[in-house]
């Protein structure tokens, strides 16, 4: 299952919210049920006894994660992010052992008219939830636990399923992207378009800024660039939390260039890497970080 596209350009993803309309209250879900005491019985499924707390073994490897990307921040040498791109990997493979909560939400159907002249909704139907991220890329929420749920909107009923299903819907139905826990500070985290195939399939993924075969391809697609002296790949969003563009590119310029030559030389770089078929697999999105020998 190759997920092939162009990367993006790395816009930051902006919080678009929760529609007024679907602004929560109450102590139950759209279909009723309440949330005290949550539990998957009523599905009947693999998941009847879940207790609707986060898999122990999600959190662990969520929480070594930001450890990691603490440590890269402050060292930014080889070994810290050789460790940042091991807990990444390790997340998404603990993901796809995982179950999610898919958040519906009860939108209006049918539209009817009292005899006395009143407009009323006749049907409810509930509905999958994606917002628009700032590049038109579309994202999809879901949920490790029917607390964060809760947190994100009270409103929503819980449908759990496997990870990796959460993760072929989303490439099936052109769903960019997937976040996880979306507003809470300790759990968030995203992933991306180059990242569904892993998690759909329980295979491990080194991230694109720690990918010696995206480094060569970069490095391939800058070879005839006098101006160019040296290239380097780093973590753009080292917490994983689809906050800023997953890999930057730093490059290292010569200097005296204007304006206009930075935008020409940037401009041939970008058009060749985005003829590379490689990069356009296992890149997500990328910024590009000139620096000026």
């Amino acid at each position: 299952m190759a997920i092939k596209k162009l990367p993006s350009t790395g816009d930051t993803p902006r919080n678009t919210g929760v529609p007024e309309s679907l602004v929560p209250g109450g102590e139950a879900d759209s279909a009723g049920f309440p949330w005290a005491g949550r539990t998957f019985d009523h599905h009947e499924t693999a998941f009847a006894g879940d207790d609707g707390d986060t898999p122990a073994a999600l959190a662990a490897a969520v929480r070594d994660m930001r450890e990691a990307a603490a440590q890269y921040r402050e060292a930014q040498n080889q070994l810290s992010i050789e460790r940042l791109a091991a807990t990444r990997s390790t997340v998404l493979l603990e993901l796809s052992q995982s179950r999610v909560l898919v958040p519906l939400l009860a939108e209006a159907g049918d539209i009817g008219e009292t005899p006395d002249g009143k407009i009323v909704e006749k049907t409810q139907e509930l509905s999958i939830v994606t917002v628009e991220g700032p590049d038109g890329r579309r994202v999809m929420p879901v949920f490790s636990s029917t607390e964060a749920m809760r947190n994100w909107n009270p409103e929503s009923r819980p449908i759990p399923v496997p990870a990796p299903q959460a993760a072929l819907a989303a490439a099936q139905e052109g769903t960019d992207l997937i976040i996880v826990d979306p507003g809470m500070a300790d759990s968030q985290f995203g992933v991306r378009r180059t990242e569904l195939q892993a998690v759909a399939l329980g295979e491990p993924r080194v991230p694109a800024w720690a990918d010696p075969e995206v480094r060569t391809a970069f490095l391939a697609g800058a070879s005839g660039e006098s101006q160019v002296s040296a290239l380097a790949l780093l973590p753009g969003d080292p917490d994983g939390t689809l906050t800023a563009a997953e890999t930057d590119v730093y490059l290292i310029v010569e200097a005296g260039l204007d304006r206009e030559q930075l935008t020409e030389l940037l401009s041939r770089l970008q058009v060749n890497w985005a003829n590379s078929a490689l990069i356009a697999e296992r890149v997500d999105s990328m910024r590009f970080v000139p620096r000026a020998q």
